[in-house]
């Protein structure tokens, strides 16, 4: 076994040239050649080559040979008498019993001198000795057994042992101790070096020293390793005022104190004694710097992570009287850094890299090697690479900067600062389509949400890169996902039009505000405008624009949403729907409605607009034609109303009581142009006496202020404000006339004053209505606790409400009336279309059987839904699960087939 593990060992660290003492008795003699005896004289029995004399050449052998025998005796004798002084001794086990050094100055005597003097310069002094070593080979090797052999399996031993301070001290113990050994033979070399030959000494002990830390680094870096990054993380760490928890709870940055201070001396204390026993190598300096890496990440991430103010807001937001002032960013921020404007994070790093950060590097460094000089341009790469990693978090952070815009300016001036070359542009464009992809483009976000993201993203893109180089980059998946959505067009119209005083949150009021500041159309003008020659902020176009890059200089907001939505029939479109439900539903000037129209046409030009156009003329109009018909017709309130409005207790009020319908019905009409209006679909049903009564007196006083006009009623797009008289409450709703009608239907007779109970083939048989709009008229009126439903299918009017019904109605008169309203409306209008798209789709089924038969034999659903808006002049509404349900609704009923996803007419 010992015989294997030599052999293992030496194919690993090879032979070990390494002589050991000669004994004085065993002079070294020279091969026999042969022929010769063995242990006698090399005598050459060759004849001479030269024409000398025979007797003389065999004498001049003699005596070189003689001489050789002698000078190799005497450099062995020398060599044995060094070499067994100089051996190293056993190498203590326990650091508490240390060992003198050997051997003792004092007891070298004169001959151990002339020895060492032989050893070291047999050329001169033993000039026929043919075999000799080199001294310092020698110790090198010497020592280099000894630390593989006796030094390092004691600092292994450590290694399992102790925690990572105590190994990385007892480490340093240990391999000082052997280099008190290691280096006091290697002295008294280079004394008798330096006694013979004055200053040849310096290179042979600075060899021996590399060649030592090499075998040390090699050896130990890496068992070492882990506890001497625990180490220096945690000195470093203590210096530099970083929290050594994870918690966020201690992410505070401390500052400068005395524990830093005496950490920072044991820090380089330490570093020194690693540099003297050979573990400040590259290998030690790759982990320092890894370290100190480490650290300016974590300052990064402790310290700035979700601080997005920027300088101005933390010095404005501050109520302290003793602010610190702003430092000088010229001499704070690096030089890359000085075109933009530095946030708190900015200027706080740099400030912290150059006063702590940098200041240790260069300590550290300084300690390591002496001729590393640390120069301005040092610090300055050492303040990028920090905001470079500012950088880095911000890029991760930036799905959470744009949500919050505007109260993460900051946060865009930290990237505004960093991301400066094209690479790092292109990283972050990656990442957040990344981010954004994941985090928003799926089912589960509204379409309200998605836009208002994408308007902050145009904000924040603005503020961070107003080329619109970037925002191009990361908005085209947005902005094809947004076409995806069925509502999309009606949300952003809906938003230009919405009032910006709304309390909801269901609407893109951003738009309206955007609509209402009338920066837009400043900026629209700005942005057509040539070259600022004034512009003292001019900075050329980026270098990764693409081809027909033209500069913007302002956000655009609703240029770009608009932009976005790609053809223009289609926006147009829904917004002469939406705006025709504007129209109709309200009263006063339109103008909101009129600056979203000047919008549009500004962009899409006047002749796509003319519909609209038209539809407000006829509003205004019909304004004016309703007032003069009213009051021909005398239709006005009369003198009666006006005097029960007068004594009504409501005039204590602040706003007097309305004389309209105190007394009898009251009819407003609002008359439309039928050609330019979209298709106003219309639910007949019969009206009240009341009213059919009035639209006949009205239709009288229009046909004789127009006598070439005849007036068609739409019922169902109107509205009305009911009032109920009940036994124990009255209850006044503004709602759908079909809803009136239905309600209406309750009322008891003049003789007989209960109110009947009516199901809902009644109601529907009655007023003539479809089925849905009675259900749904129903619905509302059973969450407004006017009507109950005695038995299924069975409703009357609840005249008195009992303890719990009237805490639910007080409930709902607080806070869901409006809601129950807008639920109501939705769900008629729901279930109206659903009439609507029976009543229609019998037209569309004959297009859809000329194209069965005359184009092609079968098609799937797609090519259906798209040669369907292609024939249909006025476009195809629906969508195609719509027209999914409808064609399943033929294969039921027998008049088509269904093969492999493709419709064909049944033979």
């Amino acid at each position: 076994m010992r015989v294997r593990k030599k052999r293992v060992f030496q194919s690993v660290f090879g032979d070990g040239d390494i002589s050991q003492p000669t004994p004085a008795a065993t002079p070294a003699m020279p091969s026999s050649s042969p022929g010769q005896p063995f242990g006698g004289p090399n005598i050459n029995t060759q004849p001479p080559l030269s024409d000398v004399r025979e007797t003389g050449s065999v004498k001049g052998r003699s005596l070189s040979e003689s001489s050789h025998v002698r000078d190799q005796i005497h450099w062995d004798r020398a060599w044995h008498l060094v070499t067994d002084a100089l051996s190293l001794p056993e190498f203590p086990k326990s650091a508490s019993s240390p060992q003198p050094l050997k051997p003792r100055k004092e007891a070298l005597n004169s001959a151990f001198n002339k020895a060492l003097e032989d050893v070291l310069y047999p050329t001169s002094r033993l000039p026929y000795a043919n075999h000799t070593d080199n001294l310092i080979v020698w110790h090198t090797h010497q020592v280099r057994s000894h630390f593989l052999h006796q030094v390092l399996p004691i600092i292994l031993h450590l290694a399992n042992k102790y925690a990572p301070e105590a190994l990385i001290s007892g480490a340093v113990h240990v391999l000082e101790t052997a280099h008190r050994h290691y280096l006091h033979g290697l002295a008294i070399i280079k004394e008798g070096m330096d006694v013979a030959a004055p200053g040849t000494s310096m290179p042979c002990v600075e060899k021996f020293r590399r060649d030592l830390h090499a075998v040390i680094t090699n050896s130990l870096m890496e068992p070492l390793s882990t506890s001497l990054r625990a180490v220096l993380k945690k000195s470093v760490f203590t210096i530099l005022g970083l929290p050594q928890s994870k918690s966020p709870e201690t992410s505070k940055i401390m500052p400068a104190g005395q524990k830093s201070d005496r950490a920072l001396q044991d820090l380089l204390k330490l570093v020194e004694s690693l540099k003297s026993v050979g573990l400040a190598g590259e290998s030690f300096q790759v982990a320092l710097a890894e370290t100190m890496n480490f650290a300016m990440t974590q300052y990064v991430r402790r310290g700035c992570k979700g601080l997005w103010e920027s300088e101005k807001e933390t010095f404005e937001g501050s109520s302290d009287s003793q602010v610190r002032e702003p430092k000088n960013q010229a001499l704070i921020l690096p030089r890359t850094a000085r075109h933009s404007s530095a946030s708190k994070c900015v200027t706080d790093l740099c400030e912290w890299i150059e006063n702590r950060y940098a200041r240790l590097a260069v300590q550290i460094l300084n300690r390591v090697d002496t001729n590393v000089n640390v120069t301005w341009a040092n610090k300055e790469k050492f303040k990028e690479m920090g905001i470079g990693h500012l950088a880095d978090l911000r890029i991760q952070e930036l799905f959470d900067i744009v949500v919050n815009w505007p109260k993460s300016g900051g946060a865009l001036d930290d990237l505004r600062t960093a991301i400066t070359t094209p690479q790092r542009r292109l990283h972050l464009t990656e990442a957040f389509a990344t981010t954004l992809n994941k985090r928003l483009l799926h089912p589960g976000t509204s379409t309200l949400q998605i836009l208002q993201t994408y308007i902050s993203m145009i904000w924040s893109f603005h503020a961070l890169d107003n080329s619109k180089v970037l925002l191009d980059r990361v908005a085209y998946p947005l902005q094809l996902y947004l076409c995806s959505r069925e509502d999309t067009v009606r949300i952003i119209i809906t938003g230009l039009l919405a009032d910006t005083d709304d309390p909801h949150a269901d609407k893109l009021v951003e738009l309206a505000q955007l609509l209402n500041t009338g920066s837009q159309q400043a900026s629209q003008r700005a942005s057509d405008e040539e070259l600022d020659w004034h512009d003292m902020d001019w900075v050329p176009d980026p270098v990764d624009a693409g081809p027909g890059y033209k500069r913007s200089r302002n956000a655009d907001i609703i240029g770009t949403l608009i932009g976005a939505l790609g053809a223009q029939d289609v926006f147009i479109k829904e917004f002469q729907n939406i705006i025709g439900e504007h129209l109709l539903k309200q009263d006063g000037g339109f103008e909101k409605e009129i600056k979203v129209l000047e919008l549009l046409k500004a962009r899409f030009g006047e002749a796509p607009l003319q519909a609209c156009e038209v539809m407000l003329k006829d509003i205004q109009d019909s304004g004016r034609v309703n007032s003069v018909i009213r009051k021909n017709q005398k239709l006005d309130p009369s003198e009666q109303e006006l005097n029960a409005a007068k004594a009504d207790p409501g005039m204590i009020d602040e706003d007097p009581v309305n004389p309209e319908g105190l007394l009898k019905p009251s009819l407003h009409a609002k008359i439309l142009s039928r050609l330019f209006w979209p298709q106003l679909q219309d639910e007949t049903y019969k009206v009240p006496d009341g009213i059919k009564e009035l639209q006949k007196r009205y239709e009288e006083g229009f046909e004789a202020l127009k006598a070439s006009r005849k007036l068609t009623w739409l019922h169902s797009l109107g509205q009305a404000t009911v009032e109920l008289e009940l036994e124990d409450r009255t209850i006044v709703e503004e709602v759908h006339t079909w809803q009136a009608a239905v309600i209406y239907a309750f009322q008891g007779d003049e003789e007989n004053e209960v109110s009947p109970m009516l199901t809902v083939e009644k109601i529907v048989n009655r007023l003539e209505m479809e089925e849905s709009l009675v259900r749904s008229a129903l619905k509302f009126w059973t969450n407004k606790l006017v009507l109950h439903e005695t038995s299924p299918g069975t409703w009357t009017v609840l005249e008195v409400l009992n303890q719990e019904d009237r805490a639910r109605s007080n409930a709902q008169a607080t806070a869901s009336a409006s809601a129950n309203v807008d639920e109501s409306a939705d769900e008629a209008a729901l279930m109206a279309n659903e009439g609507i798209t029976n009543e229609k789709m019998a037209v569309y089924w004959q297009f859809i059987q000329g194209m069965l038969k005359n184009s092609s034999s079968q098609m799937p659903l797609q090519q259906i839904a798209m040669m369907l808006k292609m024939l249909i002049a006025e476009g195809f509404p629906y969508s195609n699960e719509e027209l999914q349900e409808f064609l399943s609704g033929k294969v039921q009923e027998g008049m088509l087939e269904l093969n492999g996803g493709k419709y064909k007419l049944k033979k």
